[in-house]
Order: C-alpha cells, then sequence, then structure tokens
C-alpha cells in the first residue's frame, strides 16, 4: 500500500538533496536573461516607499505652487492633502524641473510606504515588500537579486512538501512529491518574478502543515498553535487570497473538530492570525483596499460588458455558466500532471468526447476484464487497441487526446485509494481533496459575485498545487498493483505527458510562453538596468539626462498622479543609478521613445536607450 512505512535511510536523503539541488538549478537557470514586466517594476518601486508614476514625489519632479480661488478669501493654507484624496478647498499647479538621483533617493517615511502600497498593490502584501526592502540593502536591485529571494522560497516548498508527505503518509510519498514539485512549471515560472507568490505558496503550505498536526496530535504543543497562527497570519499579509486557504481550514475543522475545547483553542489562534490583518486593514497601508477592491471589481465588470476583448487588461469576459466553465477548466486540469496544458491542444467537441468515452471503457475493461473468458494476452492487448482506434480518428493533436482518456482512466483510482486508507489516512486525504478544490472553488464564486471572469487564473489558486501533487504522488504508488498492460499504458503515457511538460518548461525558458510569461515574444534583457549603466559611463558635468515624457491614462482615483505624462521611464531608470549621485535628469516633453544624453552646446542629444517596445506590459 502507499500509506506503509518506507525506512528512513542515507538513500532517501541523497535522492532529497538531488531533488533540492536539480530544483534550484531549474530555478536559477535564465533567472535574469529577460527584463522585468509590469508587476514587477511595481515590487521594485513599492519596495523602496515610491508610487509608481511619483503620486509621493512631487517635490523630486516639479516645483509646487498653491494658490486660492479668488472667491475664497482664507489665509494661505501650509498643509498638505491628504493621501489618495484631493483637496477641493485649493488648486495646485506642478511646474516640472531637474532632478537628481539623490534626490530621487531622499529619505521615505512609514507614510511613503503605505502609500506607495496602496497606490501600486491596493494594500496587498506588506510582508513580502518588506522582507524584500531588506534583501534589497544587502543584495542590491539586480534583476538576479530581487528575483533570486523568489528562488529560496520556492526551493523551501520542494522541502515542505517532503516533509508534509513523509509526516502524513510516508517517506516515499515524500520524495515522490517534492521531485513533482521541483519540475512543476508554475513553481519554475513564478520564482522567475520578483512578486509575493513564492512566499505565499510557502507560508501557506506551512500554515496547513501546522493545523493538521494541531488537528491530529492529542498532546497539542503551544508551539503549533504558535507556528500555525505566525504562518497563517504572515500569508494573509502576503496576500489577501490566502484567505481561501484558511476558509478550507475553517471547512476541515467543521467536518473532523468534535471538542469543544479544540474549537475554542483553534478560535483563539485565528483570532491572533486575523490581526495581524485587521490592523492592516485599519490602520496600516491597507485602509483602502476594501474600496479599492470595490472600485476595480466595478470597473472589470464594466469592462467585460462593454469591451471584453479591447481593453487595457486583457481579455476580462461577463461571469456567466459558460465562460466561468472555460476560464475555471484549465486551471483545474493544470493543477495535475497528467493533464497540465491538454486544454489548450483539445480542439472540437468530438474529438473531446471520444477521448473521454474511451477512458470509461478503459476503467470498465480494467474492473470487468477478470469476469471475460478471454486469454491474459487477449486482456492486455485491448486497452492498446482502445488507445489505437481514438489515436485513429482524432482529427488534430493525436498524441495530446491520447493522453487525455489514459488521465481518465488514471485519475479514476481515486476512490480505490480512499477506500483502503484507514479513518487517519482518509481525514488526510479529505485535507487534500479539500485543499486542491476550494482556492478554484472560491475564485468562481467571486468571479460570479463580481460579475467578470478576470481573477480566475492559476496565480490566485496556486495554494492547491502542493496537495495535489501528493494526492498523485500516492496514486503513482497505487499504479504499481496494476495489471502490467494498464501499467505499461499509465506509465508510459506519463512520461509521454511529461514531455510535453518539458516543451512548456522550455517555452518559458525560451520567454515565449503565455501560459507561464505573459509575453508570446522573447522580452530583451531589463533596458532600465542598460541605461543606468551607460548613464554612469558617460554623463559628464555639466549634460543633462532627458527622458521621454508619455502619455499616462488615469484609470482611478488611485492612478491619478500629477504631471500630464508619465515619469514611469524616468524613475525605473534611477532605481539603478548610484543614490547620492548629482547626475542632472529632466523630463523631455518632446519625444515619447528614448532615454537622451544632452551635452552643453551640441544640438543632437545622445541616445541612450530607445524604449519604444522595451516597457513590457507598460505599453
Amino acid at each position: 500500500m502507499p500509506f506503509s512505512s518506507v525506512k528512513n535511510d542515507r538513500r532517501s536523503w541523497i535522492f532529497l538533496c538531488i531533488i533540492l539541488v536539480g530544483g534550484f538549478l531549474l530555478r536559477v537557470y535564465k533567472l535574469d536573461n529577460y527584463s522585468i514586466f509590469f508587476d514587477e517594476k511595481s515590487t521594485l518601486v513599492v519596495s523602496q516607499g515610491i508610487v509608481l508614476e511619483g503620486a509621493n514625489q512631487k517635490d523630486v519632479f516639479a516645483h509646487t505652487v498653491r494658490s486660492v480661488p479668488e472667491f475664497w478669501k482664507k489665509p494661505e493654507l501650509d498643509y498638505k492633502p491628504l493621501q489618495v484624496l484631493r483637496s477641493f478647498t485649493y488648486k495646485e499647479t506642478f511646474i516640472p524641473k531637474t532632478f537628481t538621483p539623490a534626490e530621487f533617493w531622499a529619505p521615505k517615511s512609514i507614510e511613503d510606504y503605505y502609500d506607495a502600497m496602496t497606490r501600486s498593490d491596493i494594500g496587498n502584501s506588506p510582508f513580502y515588500y518588506l522582507l524584500l526592502h531588506y534583501w534589497i540593502k544587502f543584495f542590491g536591485m539586480s534583476d538576479y537579486a530581487v528575483r533570486f529571494f523568489s528562488v529560496i522560497f520556492s526551493v523551501l516548498i520542494i522541502g515542505l512538501t517532503y516533509i508534509f508527505g513523509k509526516r502524513f503518509f510516508n517517506e516515499r510519498t515524500g520524495l515522490i512529491a517534492a521531485a513533482i514539485v521541483a519540475v512543476e512549471p508554475f513553481f519554475i515560472a513564478y520564482s522567475h518574478q520578483a512578486r509575493n507568490y513564492s512566499l505565499t505558496f510557502f507560508l501557506t503550505l506551512l500554515a496547513t502543515y501546522f493545523f493538521l498536526r494541531i488537528m491530529e496530535e492529542k498532546n497539542r504543543n503551544l508551539w503549533l498553535y504558535a507556528g500555525y497562527a505566525l504562518a497563517a497570519g504572515l500569508s494573509l499579509l502576503s496576500h489577501f487570497l490566502t484567505i481561501s486557504v484558511l476558509l478550507a481550514h475553517a471547512f476541515y475543522a467543521l467536518l473532523f473538530l468534535r471538542n469543544v475545547q479544540g474549537w475554542i483553542k483553534m478560535a483563539v489562534t485565528a483570532l491572533v492570525a486575523l490581526s495581524g490583518v485587521t490592523w492592516w486593514m485599519v490602520a496600516g497601508g491597507g485602509q483602502y483596499t476594501l474600496y479599492s477592491l470595490s472600485y476595480q471589481a466595478d470597473l472589470y465588470r464594466r469592462m467585460a460588458e462593454t469591451m471584453p476583448y479591447n481593453n487595457p487588461f486583457g481579455v476580462i469576459l461577463p461571469a456567466t455558466p459558460l465562460n466561468v466553465f472555460n476560464k475555471a477548466l484549465p486551471v483545474f486540469a493544470d493543477l495535475i500532471i497528467f493533464t497540465n496544458g491538454l486544454t489548450d491542444a483539445l480542439l472540437g467537441k468530438r474529438n473531446v468526447v471520444i477521448a473521454i468515452l474511451i477512458g470509461i471503457l478503459l476503467i470498465i475493461w480494467n474492473r470487468v476484464k477478470g469476469r471475460v473468458r478471454v486469454s491474459e494476452s487477449v486482456a492486455g492487448i485491448v486497452p492498446f487497441v482502445l488507445l489505437a482506434v481514438g489515436f485513429a480518428v482524432y482529427t488534430n493533436h493525436r498524441i495530446q487526446f491520447t493522453i487525455l482518456p489514459v488521465a481518465v482512466f488514471a485519475l479514476s483510482f481515486i476512490p480505490a485509494l480512499h477506500a483502503e486508507a484507514n479513518q487517519v489516512q482518509r481525514r488526510r486525504l479529505w485535507m487534500l481533496y479539500i485543499m486542491g478544490l476550494v482556492p478554484t472553488l472560491f475564485l468562481i464564486l467571486m468571479s460570479f459575485k463580481n460579475g467578470h471572469t478576470f481573477g480566475i487564473t492559476q496565480r490566485y489558486s496556486g495554494f492547491s498545487f502542493p496537495y495535489v501533487i501528493i494526492l498523485l504522488s500516492l496514486l503513482l504508488q497505487y499504479y504499481l498493483r496494476l495489471a502490467p498492460a494498464f501499467r505499461l499504458i499509465v506509465y508510459g503515457f506519463l512520461a509521454l505527458q511529461l514531455g510535453f511538460v518539458a516543451l512548456r518548461l522550455q517555452e518559458f525558458y525560451e520567454d515565449r510562453s503565455v501560459k507561464y510569461g505573459y509575453f508570446p515574444n522573447p522580452r530583451q534583457p531589463n533596458p532600465y538596468y542598460e541605461a543606468a549603466e551607460r548613464i554612469k559611463m558617460m554623463y559628464q558635468k555639466g549634460d543633462t539626462v532627458r527622458y521621454p515624457a508619455r502619455g499616462f491614462i488615469i484609470l482611478s482615483e488611485m492612478d491619478r498622479t500629477f504631471l500630464p505624462y508619465s515619469v514611469q521611464d524616468a524613475q525605473l531608470t534611477n532605481l539603478y543609478l548610484p543614490k547620492d549621485a548629482a547626475y542632472v535628469q529632466a523630463m523631455d516633453t518632446t519625444q515619447t521613445e528614448s532615454i537622451l544624453l544632452k551635452r552643453p552646446g551640441s544640438t543632437k542629444p545622445i541616445e541612450i536607450m530607445r524604449l519604444k517596445g522595451l516597457r513590457y506590459g507598460s505599453e
């Protein structure tokens, strides 16, 4: 049985070390080959207490002149306007001026950090930004450094998955699950992003580990409750959608927690876990979060209703049952390595129906073959004949369509796995089922509530991956008991599917994967870092660096800035310039494409970097 004990010997630790090293190498490969995109740009400025587009850097990019309307007779105002909300009692006029990196890097207050998170990330992820801020202080602002922070937590997920699988099932399960996590394209892709996701996935898995131990151990150590409160609380402060994981924990407790004392302790622990995010929403930088989320939901709903395919955010469809189903199906399918990516290739309802029908026939034949009077060799040929017939009639993507019925057959053994488990093991399996389903079901529910499908995306339900992977690890051990023909089919076609997963990973490394990298064409290296290096080499006293002044579309009050053009290119370049430098810089309202170096007495400026086409996610 897959639940039987496996001796903890030196070989297991060697295997784990190989898995960890392999997973680490897959995550650092080409880590900084491609430029930062819009979300990462937000990450970099927010971690430094800067609002993208400069709403809290008005004194850097412009002189401020305040004037009071003549009909408003009162003393001159000497206070600053409230954050986010504008003052209607006076008028501010901003006159562009030159600036230096030293002015750009002027010390920031805690209010600056709050404002940056509120405007640039709806008050989300303060714990991630706090950690990243100090990480950058020690290791610098390079693409490799800021992304390596995500790599660390992604590798920790591999190790924690091993510990989780070993503790609640057996060592072999932990090793298989860790190996799958190590090569899973989803985890590799998000380890290449300077975003909160790897940290969040790690914290939610750690919280579930503590939670399940609390639910099972009779002599519950106080440190388990403290560990759960800390991991769950910090996960909420890393991404608000981890609430779906805590809801899954609550649902599991409803099913299996049977004593009043246990409920009291868990209630107190939950309150402690929620205290941090509660403070953040009431008194910290998340005060405008609920307002922003509501505004965002209304905006996306309007986009879905009026311009679903032609808006600044991508495809946003109304939340009809069919649209929600089509959006959620690949999210569920990609959780399972048997079906990873299949929904992208399965074209044609006829092909899908035939493939599912063949999968059902495989299930039936596996159950009845022992009662049919045929030789063992004939019984073993039947599954191959069924798959061959399907292969012959599919009209496209024949190999992927042949994998689908095998996947249906392979997943049909979950009930058998459950039936053979003892009571304790069944409860653990229920945790895997709940954690595998609830995060995506939560997104579906919110989709219907908000009226659009934009939020149904893999990264928002990625919390489910470790639990589904552990379940698959148990199944992979169960398949060893199948008849030779079925065993060959399952493992053979799984190996074939892993080949397709490897191709998708190759696409990601080549930066032409929309699924994992967002961009169909490879990005160039970070143009802002390269521009900063050129400025440091070429700048002479008396020169002026001139940045393109593109138009800036204001979509909400949170986006509102103080100048009629974008200062984003100037901000991002200054991130990589020395903090005490005196380079004279200015915005160039005569052009929108290039960073230029203007020398005194010269009529033609030197082009430092042409940015058109290189502002990934911002154009």
